[in-house]
C-alpha cells in the first residue's frame, strides 16, 4: 500500500447540499490533512494533500457509477476511471509514499485522525463492493472490473492484491446515520458496457429483471 494502490467502489450519490462530501477519508497523524480523500458529488478528490478534483470527476447524481483511483510510486501517477473510463489523471511528488497506520473512514472527512467531523462534509448516497488493493490496476483491469457489472467482482487473479474488500467494511463499526440495506442484483448488469450506459439505467429502473 505504501508504493501501490487501488480503491474502486460502485456508487450512488445523492444531492444533500454538500459540495464537499467525502465518501473515502484516509488520515494519518503526521499529515496536516487526509492522505486520501475523495468526494462524489464535491470537487475534492486529494491525495498527499493535492485536490486534483475537476467536473469530469464528479458522479452523476441517483445513478450507479463505477469509481476508481490508482497509483503508484513508479510512475507517480494517479489516475481517476469513471465507469471504466479515464477521466483524470496528475502526477505526485517523486518519493512521496502513503503513509501507513492511518485511520480509514467512509461517508466523512477527518480534520483530525479518526474526528473531526464536520455534517456538511458527510456523504450521502450509497456505496456497494468497495475493494482496496495493493496494487495499482491497469486501464484494461479497470474496465473489467466496470463491465463486470455492480454484482461481479475482480478478475480472479488479483484476489491475492486484496487489502480490504466488502465485507471487511460490513463488520466494521459504524456511527453516525448508516444503514445497511440487503439489495438484490439485476441480471440487466450481465449486459453493462455492451449497451450504452443510460439506456441501462432506465431497462433496469422500469423493466425488473432480478435473480
Amino acid at each position: 500500500m505504501e508504493t501501490s494502490f487501488s480503491i474502486c467502489s460502485w456508487i450512488r450519490p445523492r444531492n444533500n447540499g454538500n459540495t464537499q462530501d467525502a465518501w473515502f477519508s484516509y488520515q494519518v497523524a503526521s499529515s496536516n490533512d487526509d492522505e486520501i480523500t475523495i468526494s462524489a458529488i464535491g470537487t475534492w478528490d486529494s491525495l498527499f494533500g493535492d485536490n486534483f478534483a475537476s467536473s469530469a470527476t464528479i458522479l452523476e447524481t441517483d445513478v450507479w457509477s463505477n469509481y476508481c483511483q490508482t497509483w503508484d510510486l513508479t510512475s507517480t501517477t494517479r489516475r481517476v476511471y469513471v465507469n471504466g473510463v479515464e477521466v483524470a489523471n496528475k502526477a505526485t511528488t517523486s518519493g512521496r509514499k502513503l503513509k501507513a497506520g492511518g485511520v480509514l473512514v467512509l461517508g466523512q472527512d477527518q480534520d483530525s485522525r479518526g474526528g473531526g467531523f464536520n455534517a456538511a462534509q458527510a456523504f450521502s448516497g450509497d456505496l456497494y463492493n468497495l475493494v482496496v488493493l495493493d496494487k495499482k490496476l491497469s486501464s484494461e483491469e479497470v474496465s473489467n472490473l466496470y463491465k463486470s457489472g455492480r454484482c461481479g467482482g475482480l478478475d480472479m487473479d488479483l484476489n491475492e492484491n486484496v487489502v480490504l474488500e466488502w465485507t471487511d467494511f460490513l463488520d466494521a463499526q459504524r456511527n453516525g446515520d448508516v444503514k445497511v440495506e440487503r439489495g438484490t442484483c439485476s441480471q440487466w448488469e450481465l449486459v453493462r458496457g455492451l449497451i450504452e450506459d443510460e439506456l441501462l439505467e432506465h431497462l433496469m429502473k422500469h423493466h425488473k429483471y432480478d435473480e
